[in-house]
């Protein structure tokens, strides 16, 4: 699956806070240290199951909204979960792409994606990559 445009930290900074409805602050809680622009599995997982548990307990539709969480922001995060997790994941499986947000934006998710070829084409490349005498 390609992905095209530029993916500077604007850019994905603006897909995250459209599509996830958090601030510059909750992008930093959630990305993994370095110089990547990836989110961690593991943050973000305690991230959302932390503020569902926290509305969940206020018991309002006001108080989700006030905290950041509507159900397309839920289903949005729950499915970047799983791309990185189980479709895409990375060699050492703890991060996910930012830029796989982009998939979720409201002008997109109308569109049929090939999952299935995506997911072979992902897995040949790293094959390829891994059977390499110098691949690790």
């Amino acid at each position: 699956m390609v992905i095209g445009g530029a993916w500077g930290f604007p850019a994905i900074l603006e897909v995250f806070e459209s599509n996830l409805m958090h601030d510059l602050n909750a992008f930093k809680s959630l990305k993994v240290g370095g110089a990547r622009n990836s989110l961690s599995l593991k943050k973000l997982k305690e991230h959302y199951a932390y503020k569902l548990e926290k509305v969940l307990s206020d018991g309002t539709a006001a108080a989700a909204k006030k905290k950041g969480l509507t159900a397309r922001s839920i289903a949005r995060a729950y499915m970047l979960y799983v791309l990185g997790s189980f479709l895409f994941p990375t060699k050492k499986g703890t991060d996910v792409s930012t830029r796989y947000i982009y998939l979720f934006a409201k002008d997109k998710v109308a569109k049929n994606w090939s999952w299935g070829s995506t997911v072979l084409a992902y897995m040949y490349y790293n094959l390829g990559t891994a059977s390499r005498d110098d691949g690790r």
